[in-house]
């Protein structure tokens, strides 16, 4: 079931009220799967496995995108196969505003999420996730011979993730028992499976290190250049300039959040780089900051649907802790971390950051500052990065995919 998060503010007094609320917010949750399940079950007992038919699951953000829209161009061509598209981030509340939808809409989205969604997913072939799908963990899927397919919103691995970070001991054993159900979950690389183990507590034999579907488009020019004309139909007073992009991760609190752009000073940036330069700025798109200065020399792309686009038209990125850099270094552009709070970022890594990530450093704005006026480069690490991310770096992970799945 599709809780809204509850807030508390962080005060000694609140403590008890947060964890009363959270307890309330768990059983809810745990009531919502367990009708997800039964629905589901009931649905097998009556219906039939349709062979071919393609189940989306956007657990991740609204419409399709990424790996999922990778998976529904590879099989709307072919013969024989049928895709739904099932998506998280629409139901309950509006997903661009968070206000919540209105009795009849809401109505509505309860009959989809508790009997559609279980009557596609009983029915399916494959369904393809990109993020996790906790209703699992109380679903009978040992009879089906339906594929539960893991792609992920993410490309490669290097901070914690998943049961690396999860705290609370109950969470983190309906997260174990829903992906004992994943059949497979597949991966950039054979070094960072074993972070995914870790992560998803999915055992070896079902670790695919064959890539993922969002990385075949950098091997592709003329999606690129089609890509970018997309792109520049859209914003025709940037062709010419030369864009750096700025694609900042989350931080805890609502405060780190909003701190990030007051770290970034547009105007120096600006000053330094010239008039030659455009700065693109992607926040989290789940805390978008209220401060990003807009003229002609600054662009918010907060709500850009595909950052992919972003990537390609982009001349060089500045990022901290964002995975976006595992799918950047595959285009050979120019990295920097600005990482000024890197004592204090509680995700954690799965390698020394220092030593592993793909460009020169920045703990401070003087040092990123220093960085950009020598025109900073880091190659070496650049390709260090790429080796250990990459098994396969020529692209056609689809179509691996589909081979190993049959």
């Amino acid at each position: 079931m599709v809780i809204p998060e509850i807030i508390c503010y962080n005060k000694e007094r609140d403590v008890s009220v947060g964890i009363l609320i959270r307890i309330e917010e768990n059983v809810m949750k745990t009531i919502g799967y367990v009708i997800f399940a039964w629905i589901y079950d009931l649905c097998c007992f009556f219906c039939r496995v349709h062979p071919g038919k393609i189940v989306l699951w956007n657990g991740h953000n609204h419409g399709v995108n990424g790996n999922l829209e990778e998976i529904r161009k590879a099989y709307q061509d072919k013969e024989g196969y049928v895709i739904r598209i099932l998506v998280k981030r629409d139901l309950f509340r509006n997903p661009d505003t968070g206000v919540r939808k209105p009795l009849g809409a809401l109505l509505g989205d309860v009959v989809l999420f508790f009997v559609i969604f279980p009557y596609h997913m009983a029915t399916a072939e494959k369904v393809f996730m990109n993020d996790n799908f906790l209703p699992l963990c109380h679903m009978n899927t040992k009879k089906r011979q339906t594929q539960y397919i893991q792609l992920w919103h993410g490309a490669g691995a290097f901070k914690r993730f998943g049961l690396s970070t999860e705290t609370d001991p109950s969470v983190a054993e309906i997260v174990r028992k829903a992906n004992r159900r994943i059949t497979h979950l597949f991966v950039t690389s054979k070094h960072i499976a074993p972070y995914y183990e870790e992560a998803f507590a999915v055992s070896p034999d079902r670790i695919y290190p064959a890539g993922i579907p969002v990385t075949d488009i950098y091997f592709e020019t003329e999606e690129m250049e089609r890509r970018k004309e997309m792109f520049y139909m859209k914003y025709p007073e940037l062709i010419g300039k030369k864009l750096l992009l700025y694609a900042p991760t989350f931080r805890r609190t609502d405060e780190e959040n909003q701190n990030i752009l007051k770290q970034f000073d547009i105007l120096k940036i600006q000053e330094i780089l010239g008039n030659d330069w455009v700065i693109l700025i992607k926040m989290h798109p789940k805390f978008p900051a209220k401060n990003i200065m807009q003229n002609k020399f600054c662009y918010d792309m907060t709500n850009y649907n595909d950052i992919t686009d972003l990537y390609l038209v982009s001349d060089m990125l500045i990022t901290d802790y964002s995975s976006c850099v595992v799918e950047y270094v595959l285009l050979d552009k120019p990295i920097l971390l600005f990482a000024y709070d890197l004592p204090e970022y509680d995700r954690g890594f799965y390698f020394d950051y220092e030593s592993m990530m793909p460009g020169e450093i920045a703990h401070s704005q003087e040092e990123l500052f220093q960085f950009l006026q020598k025109k900073c480069d880091n190659i070496p690490k650049r390709q260090n990065f790429v080796k250990f991310q990459y098994d396969n770096i020529k692209g056609n992970a689809t179509r691996r995919i589909l081979d190993i799945l049959g």
